[in-house]
């Protein structure tokens, strides 16, 4: 939240009472310490004066009691040394005086000047160090030095007595400038502690405003707090606030909690909030977004409708210790302050609801026209052709549901299994695109995806196939819905005068050569617009096909053409700059021989490259690098019939399983017959089958 002009301007005025306040509590307390320093002094001053006032009374006393003593012929030597320690104090404390500041020059001056009178007088005192007495046969009495000595006490006794009022009066006089002194300073510092309390006082209302200004901005930040909570937790988006340096800020919506899997979101940088939930190129991309919304130019209309996140996919998890992929759309406002872009604005939507139901909507209207076009196509195809591929259909899917009831333990049983439902599903795809029924060919399509995931995976169980059956069954519901539709359209195209029995199904019979060929020619005109590679096929001799070979040839010629589609013939294109016409040419003949069938199947295409296979076989790890290394030329064209074997690396609607050489190879094998390939790398690719004499013909 931002504060108002008002706001603004109150703490500013607050704030600077405050530092006023300080600084002049700070100025009281260091006037009051100098005047207090100062009183101090004085105090010791005033105490050395007022020893001194007491010094020249001693001073008399002591000189009286010495004279006494030498009259009555005492002991002298402590008056003396009393009166020497007084001598010694006047000019300690006159001397400590004189460094004092702020004393009365001419007090302290005179006093001096009076004190320095004595000194003549008091000299010869203080310097005696004779004996006074002196004894006789008649008794003690006072020595020529003593007498001496007496005189000089005298005379400095009456000296003393005479000068000692002088002396204390200007004492007394300093004493007294000093008590005045002293007593100003202490008038001043109580003046100055009078303005240190109305300064606290001040100060102390001041605080109590100021608490009393900041209760009731905590209480309204406290309200807008809970408000911006309420917000923050009730909102279905993930909101928060990123900065200069693409970091989150301290404050998020509670939705993002639940979007992104974790509790704590401050100074955690946007790149590694997305980091092992997109890819890097996403990653990458979405980075260099969010640094162009800091650019002070950039037009905020025109970066939105760049949004890269606008649909993001990520994987999250699902909080069962799994993963689920999500869909969010990010969208980003720009905070502009005094100074420019302050902060990005994100919020984060998730949309997964929303696209699924695109989805939904889209695979519906999809689903839609494919049964629109499925139903062009069955009006344009024979409904007896029709009518056989559901046939054989049905008998796939039956095998594949015999595959699945096989009873398996092991991982490599599993294996077999799923390679056997990979064969007989690419079979049943292959003859449903050659009748362009594309609702079939996509649905068998999903399932060879679901099988190709379980290769994948490095232990198997039976669970893992149950998702095949349901898928098997959807796809069995479908055969029926198209079966009774090829019914319904066999009714409206019979005469009306037909007999209602044979209205109900159309009458099947096996497909022939005839019905082959034209299978093939739109399948061959299909694949050419579906690939953009135009080229036409000839056909020769299906006629001379035996009828037990015809169901099996079927299947390997569809499967060869959707190579040569996609493998061989190359776009016009490249094909006019290798001097070759614009139009590919895939030619199948079939031809008796001496001691059986030949089926010749050629494309004039790129050919086939030795080391792009090995290539091939390292990179879908059927083979080492070293077994690869140590194959011919012909043991590397022999690996296209290897199971699993392509040189696609994306899975499409016509190769990329590595099934369908596969199965060619295994229906030939199946007949008793051979195949071999031979290649022109840049010229051509040619397959020769050889097939035996059926019995039930040899017989014949």
């Amino acid at each position: 939240m931002q504060s108002s002009g008002t706001d603004r301007s109150r703490r500013l005025l607050t704030a600077a009472a405050g530092a006023l306040l300080a600084a002049l509590m700070a100025l009281v307390l260091i006037i009051g310490f100098r005047l207090a320093t100062r009183i101090r002094d004085n105090v010791a001053t005033l105490r050395r004066a007022s020893l001194l006032q007491a010094y020249p009374s001693e001073l008399s006393q002591q000189l009286t009691a010495l004279r006494e003593r030498l009259g009555t012929l005492e002991y002298t030597g402590g008056v003396q040394q009393e009166l020497s320690d007084s001598v010694a104090g006047v000019n300690r404390d006159l001397t400590a005086l004189e460094h004092r500041r702020g004393l009365d020059p001419t007090l302290l001056g005179t006093a001096e000047q009076l004190w320095r009178a004595y000194g003549p007088v008091l000299a010869p005192v203080l310097a005696y160090a004779g004996e006074p007495y002196s004894d006789t046969d008649f008794g003690s009495s006072l020595s020529v030095s003593g007498k001496m000595y007496y005189t000089q006490v005298r005379r400095a006794e009456l000296f003393a007595q005479s000068h000692a009022p002088a002396l204390h009066r200007q004492l007394t006089a300093l004493t007294a400038a000093l008590q005045k002194r002293t007593s100003n300073a202490a008038a001043r510092l109580r003046l100055l502690l009078s303005a240190g309390v109305l300064a606290v006082l001040l100060l102390g209302g001041a605080a109590a405003y100021l608490q009393l200004a900041r209760s009731r901005g905590e209480r309204a930040a406290q309200a807008a707090e809970e408000q911006t909570r309420d917000i923050l937790h009730t909102v279905r988006e993930g909101l928060f606030l990123l900065d200069a340096d693409y970091r989150i800020g301290s404050v998020w919506s509670q939705a993002l909690n639940h979007l992104f899997g974790r509790e704590d979101f401050a100074g955690l940088p946007f790149e590694e909030l997305l980091r092992d939930k997109v890819s890097p190129a996403t990653l990458a991309t979405a980075m260099k977004y969010i640094k162009l919304l800091w650019g002070e130019r950039a037009h905020e209309n025109l970066i939105k409708s760049i949004n890269p996140l606008g649909q993001l996919e990520v994987t999250l998890d699902n909080g069962r210790g799994g993963k689920e992929t999500r869909y969010l759309q990010f969208n980003f406002h720009r905070v502009l302050g005094a100074k420019g872009v302050k902060h990005v604005l994100c919020t984060v939507a998730d949309i997964t609801s929303n696209v699924m139901l695109t989805r939904e909507l889209h695979e519906a209207q999809e689903s839609a026209h494919a049964q629109l076009d499925m139903m062009v196509g069955m009006l344009q195809s024979d409904p007896l052709q029709v009518g056989g591929f559901l046939d054989a259909a049905a008998a796939g899917l039956k095998h594949i549901n015999a595959i699945l009831k096989e009873p398996a333990r092991s991982h490599a049983e599993f294996s077999k299994k799923l390679a056997g439902l990979a064969r007989e599903l690419h079979a049943i795809k292959g003859e449903a695109s050659a009748l362009n029924l594309m609702s079939i060919a996509q649905r068998v399509h999903h399932l060879e995806d679901m099988v190709e995931s379980l290769k994948g995976k490095s232990e198997l169980d039976g669970n893992d196939f149950l998702p095949l059956v349901l898928k098997l069954d959807e796809l069995l519901a479908h055969l029926r819905a198209v079966r009774e539709m090829i019914g319904r359209l066999g009714a409206l195209q019979a005469p009306a005068s037909a007999p209602a029995d044979t209205l109900s199904s159309p009458v099947l019979r096996p497909v022939g050569a005839e019905e082959l060929a034209a299978t093939l020619q739109n399948l061959a005109r299909k694949l050419a617009e579906d690939h953009g590679k135009p080229f036409t096929l000839s056909l020769e001799g299906l006629t001379e096909v035996p009828a037990q070979y015809l169901g099996a040839l079927k299947d390997c010629l569809i499967q060869m053409l959707r190579n040569a589609a996609v493998h061989g013939i190359e776009p016009d294109t490249v094909r006019r700059a290798g001097s070759k016409s614009a139009t590919g040419q895939v030619r199948a003949q079939f031809q008796r021989q001496a001691d059986g069938f030949e089926l010749v199947f050629e494309d004039d295409g790129a050919g086939l490259s030795p080391e792009a296979l090995k290539q091939a076989a390292v990179r879908k790890q059927l083979l080492t690098a070293e077994q690869a290394a140590e194959l011919d030329d012909r043991a590397a064209l022999a690996l296209i019939f290897k199971p699993g074997f392509s040189t696609r690396t994306e899975v499409s609607l016509d190769a990329g399983r590595g099934t369908g050489m596969d199965l060619v190879a295994k229906a030939i094998y199946g007949l008793g017959g051979r195949i071999g390939v031979s290649t022109h790398p840049g010229r051509f690719t040619r397959f020769k089958i050889a097939l035996p004499v059926p019995r039930e013909t040899a017989v014949a």
